[in-house]
C-alpha cells in the first residue's frame, strides 16, 4: 500500500528558492542599467514636448515665448512675459542631470511658430546633454528653433 504525498519537501522548496535567487541576482544588473537608459530617453522626450509646448503656445497666443533651460537648477521653463506657463524640474522628478556649455540658454519662439535670432541667448547651437550616471542622450538645439537627435 503506498501513501499519497501532498505538498513539497522542505528541499524541494529551498531548491527552488535558491535557484530563483540565483536568476534574479543575474538579471538585476541588467535591469539597473536599463533604468538609466530609460531615464535619459525620456528626459529627452520630455524637452522635446517642451519644445513643441512653447512653439504651440507662440502661435496660440500670437505673441513670444520663451524656453528657458537651466542647467545649473536641472530645469526648463515655459514663460510668455512674466507667466511661467510650465517648470520641469529634471533632477528631482526624473533623477536627470542636464549638461550644457554654458549655466543657462534662453530660445524665444515668435507667433510664427520660428525662433527669433536676436532674442537667443546663443548663436551656434548648442549641446544639451542629459544624464544619469553613465547613460547619455542629448539634442542640439538649432538656431531658428529646430530640435535634432
Amino acid at each position: 500500500m503506498t501513501t499519497r504525498r501532498h505538498g513539497f519537501s522542505l528541499i524541494e522548496v529551498i531548491t527552488t528558492m535558491m535557484i530563483g535567487s540565483i536568476l534574479v541576482s543575474i538579471a538585476m544588473p541588467s535591469v539597473t542599467g536599463a533604468r538609466g537608459r530609460y531615464a535619459v530617453t525620456g528626459a529627452r522626450s520630455t524637452f522635446s514636448a517642451l519644445h513643441a509646448r512653447a512653439r504651440a503656445q507662440a502661435i496660440e497666443r500670437g505673441t513670444t515665448v520663451r524656453l528657458v533651460v537651466d542647467a545649473v537648477g536641472d530645469s526648463v521653463s515655459i514663460l510668455s512675459g512674466v507667466e511661467v506657463l510650465e517648470t520641469v524640474h529634471f533632477g528631482g522628478e526624473m533623477a536627470v542631470d542636464i549638461r550644457m556649455s554654458s549655466g543657462s540658454l534662453r530660445l524665444c519662439m515668435t507667433a510664427r511658430g520660428y525662433a527669433d535670432p536676436d532674442c537667443n541667448s546663443f548663436t551656434t547651437a548648442p549641446n544639451i546633454e542629459f544624464r544619469q550616471a553613465t547613460d547619455t542622450a542629448s539634442v542640439t538645439l538649432l538656431p531658428l528653433g529646430q530640435l535634432v537627435f
